[in-house]
């Protein structure tokens, strides 16, 4: 029989020292789950594989790694953790966000909501919402990223077709769009009910701070106010784990700390 899950990553260079980071939190939460990085140098705390050199061009390596390395692993269910992520407590059952899907993804903003258009991350979310559409959406199109993510061991294959497929029609439309946005686009295609994994729906379990609430200082574990981009409402989260785009220097900080302590 499988072992059920592991977190999995690929970092390098000062990613690797954030990922490390990312590790103790979790140890000092009280997660004792393997952590497999595909990195550049050994890293504390990781089953480490050599990286080799990583093309991070719109994100595809994540999905290059998963089918090339993590599918070979042991293990039923994978998690994706961003380096840039910190644990601020145990996880209660990080599968259930699954709903009996083969994957989830967590999506973010309701663009079949938007009244004005406005740009995503080079893109027109107007442009991207008639694509996902043209492409076979049928529920609300929905935002989403890749810094925390679950896949069963058995759906890899077709995430990673669906996937591509989708990036590839993009970039023949002209439309610019990155790893997050393919792997939210076989969310919807290929799960019944997309809006279970809304991320408002598991408010307990992971959060992205995308407008830079803690550029200053870290989370603590208190409840926050999450909004998908800075128009957006906000919803309260109190997240076991949080992406940190904005608190690279902080995570960089503590790890230094650590090392020299």
């Amino acid at each position: 029989m499988k072992p059920l899950y592991c977190y999995w990553s690929v970092c390098d260079g000062e990613y690797g020292s954030m990922m490390e980071h990312c590790v103790r939190s979790a140890r000092r939460a009280g997660v004792f789950t393997p952590f497999h990085v595909l990195c550049d140098r050994v890293l504390d705390g990781c089953e480490c594989y050599d990286a080799f050199r990583i093309e991070k061009a719109d994100g595809l390596f994540k999905l290059h790694y998963l089918k090339a390395g993590m599918s070979r692993l042991n293990y039923e269910y994978f998690v994706w953790l961003d380096a840039d992520s910190l644990f601020l407590r145990k996880p209660v059952d990080i599968l259930s966000a699954l709903c009996r899907a083969p994957l989830h993804v967590p999506l973010e903003e309701n663009l079949s909501a938007l009244a004005v258009d406005r740009a995503g991350p080079g893109m027109s979310l107007f442009r991207l919402r008639d694509l996902m559409r043209q492409e076979g959406v049928a529920n609300c199109v929905y935002s989403s990223g890749s810094a925390f993510w679950v896949i069963h061991h058995d759906a890899i294959e077709t995430v990673y077709d669906v996937s591509l497929r989708f990036w590839h029609q993009a970039n023949k439309a002209g439309v610019r769009t990155d790893v997050g946005t393919a792997l939210g686009y076989a969310m919807q295609m290929l799960c019944a009910a997309p809006e279970k994994h809304l991320l408002e729906t598991h408010p307990d379990l992971w959060a992205g701070d995308g407008v830079g609430r803690f550029t200053d200082v870290l989370p603590d574990g208190k409840p926050w106010e999450w909004r998908p981009s800075p128009q957006a409402g906000a919803i309260p989260v109190q997240p076991a784990l949080a992406h940190l785009p904005h608190s690279k220097g902080l995570l960089l900080g503590a790890s230094r700390q650590r090392k020299y302590c």
